[in-house]
C-alpha cells in the first residue's frame, strides 16, 4: 500500500505525480530558492521541541546550516572549464535503521537542482514524523512550495511496482540498506543512462593505543568515554560506522590496566547516552553465546556478566567474521595487537570507518599504506563516527548528483 508524504497535488495520482517530476525543468545547482528552502528547514529542525532528545536531527540541522551550505556551493562549482548541471531526477531509497539519513542524501541532490522521489522507511517513528512534518510545512507556505513541490516523500512495500515505475525514469539512483535490500533493488533494471550508488553493510572498527590512554586525567577519561558511546551506542549501534570490534595497540600490562579504566569510565557514561532495554540486553546476550557456539574464542573478564552494558568481550585473537553475527545494540568484541601496523591483516572490504584514539599522523598514514584491500574509507577520531559527510564509502556523493559539461578548449 502507498503512503504519501509531501510533494503531491490535491488529487494528484502517482503516475502524474512521477510523470510530472520527469517533465520538471532543472534548477541551477545552489540556485537561491533551493538554499532558502533548505535553510528553512534546518531552522525548522533546530527549533522542535524535542530536539534534545534526538541529537541525530540537531546534528543534521548544523550540517545544512548557512556557512555550510556556502562551502558545499563551493565544492560543486568546479572551475571555469565545465559548467556543472544537475543529475535530473534522483531516486532516494532511504534505510530504516538510522530515519535521519534519507535526508542527507535528498537535501543534497534538491540544493544540486535535481528533482527527488525518496522511498521512506514504513517504519513508525518520531524522527520520521518530524521531519515528514516540517517538509508539509515548507510546502504550504508560499515562499516555499515552488521547491517542495520538486520532491516526492512516500512509502510503499518493497514488493510495490512504484519501484520498477521510478527506476525506469530517473538519472541516479541511491540506495541506503542492507546487503539484502541493495541485491533485491539490482533486479530492477535502471534506464540505460542512469547511474547508481549503493551503500551496503558496513561496520566501524576502534583502536585504542593503550599508553595514550593511561596518561589521560580522569576528567579527559570521562570526556574520552562520553564521546565513544556517542559513536557506539546511538541508533541502538545499527548506524554503519558505529564499532563493533575495538583493538587495543600496546604492550600487555598497558593494555589490561588501560582496559580497565576505559571500560569503567565507559558504563559511567553509557546510560546517558542511551538508555538499555530488556530487548537490547537479549539481543547482547543471544550475540555473545552464538559467537562463542561458532567461534569459541571469546571470554568475560571475572568481574564482567552478561548484563553489563555496553558489553564487551574478550576475543582470544583478531576475528573480522565476528561482527558478522553481532546485530549491534551495545555489544563489541575487543582484542589486543602489538602494533598498529599489524591492524591492516584483520581489516576487509565491510571495514568502513576506523575510529582512533592515541596515534598520530605519521603512524595513521602507514596503516593506510599498508591496506591491501577495500578496506577503511574513513578515519575519525573517537567521538566522530556519525558525522556525515558528502564522500561517503569513499565516494563523492556531489559527483553523482551533478553532471559537469566540459566546455570547448579556447
Amino acid at each position: 500500500m502507498r503512503q504519501a508524504f509531501s510533494g503531491f497535488s490535491e488529487g494528484e495520482s502517482f503516475e502524474d505525480a512521477l510523470g510530472r517530476l520527469s517533465k520538471m525543468p532543472a534548477m541551477p545547482p545552489f540556485d537561491p530558492a533551493l538554499v532558502a528552502f533548505v535553510s528553512a528547514f534546518s531552522d525548522r529542525v533546530r527549533a522542535l521541541p524535542g530536539l534534545r532528545s534526538h541529537p541525530e536531527l540537531a546534528t543534521l540541522a548544523h550540517w545544512f546550516r548557512g556557512s555550510a551550505l556556502r562551502n558545499m556551493a563551493r565544492l560543486v562549482e568546479g572551475d571555469s572549464r565545465y559548467v556543472t548541471r544537475p543529475r535530473g531526477l534522483v531516486f532516494h531509497i532511504a534505510p530504516s535503521n538510522v530515519d535521519a539519513l534519507f535526508a542527507y542524501g535528498w537535501l543534497m541532490s534538491l540544493l544540486c537542482g535535481n528533482t527527488n522521489i525518496a522511498r521512506l522507511s514504513q517504519k513508525s517513528s518520531d524522527s520520521k514524523d518530524w521531519l515528514v512534518g516540517i517538509v508539509r510545512d515548507l510546502t504550504s507556505d508560499p515562499m516555499h512550495a515552488n521547491v517542495a513541490r520538486r520532491s516526492l516523500l512516500l512509502t510503499y512495500d518493497h514488493s510495490d511496482s512504484a519501484t520498477a515505475d521510478i527506476s525506469s525514469v530517473c538519472h541516479a539512483r541511491l540506495i541506503w540498506g542492507g546487503d539484502s535490500t541493495v541485491q533485491l533493488l539490482r533486479t530492477v533494471s535502471l534506464s540505460p543512462l542512469a547511474v547508481e550508488m549503493a551503500f551496503p553493510d558496513r561496520f566501524g572498527v576502534a583502536v585504542i593505543k593503550s599508553s595514550a590512554l593511561l596518561h589521560l586525567s580522569d576528567e579527559d577519561l570521562s570526556q574520552l568515554a562520553q564521546r565513544f558511546c556517542n559513536d557506539m551506542l546511538w541508533f541502538g549501534q545499527q548506524a554503519c560506522s558505529s564499532p563493533r570490534t575495538v583493538y587495543w595497540v600496546g604492550q600487555s600490562s598497558e593494555t589490561r590496566a588501560a582496559k580497565a579504566r576505559f571500560w569503567s569510565a565507559v558504563s559511567a557514561r553509557a546510560a546517558f547516552v542511551q538508555e538499555d532495554d530488556a530487548a537490547s540486553r537479549m539481543a547482547r546476550i543471544s550475540d555473545a553465546f552464538l559467537i562463542a557456539a561458532k567461534q569459541g574464542n571469546i571470554s568475560l573478564k571475572e568481574e564482567t556478566s552478561l548484563a553489563t552494558y555496553p558489553l564487551h568481550l574478550e576475543a582470544e585473537g583478531p576475528d573480522a567474521s565476528s561482527r558478522e553475527l553481532q546485530s549491534g545494540y551495545g555489544m563489541v568484541l575487543e582484542s589486543s595487537i602489538s602494533d598498529l601496523s599489524t591492524l591492516s591483516a584483520f581489516l576487509d572490504d565491510r571495514d568502513q570507518t576506523l575510529i582512533e584514539f592515541g596515534f598520530d599522523d605519521e603512524e595513521i598514514r602507514e596503516l593506510v599504506g599498508s591496506l591491501t584491500n577495500r578496506a577503511i574509507d574513513r578515519i575519525v577520531p573517537m567521538g566522530r563516527a556519525l558525522d556525515f559527510s558528502s564522500t561517503w564509502d569513499g565516494m563523492d556523493l556531489f559527483s553523482i548528483l551533478c553532471r559537469r559539461i566540459n566546455l570547448r578548449a579556447s
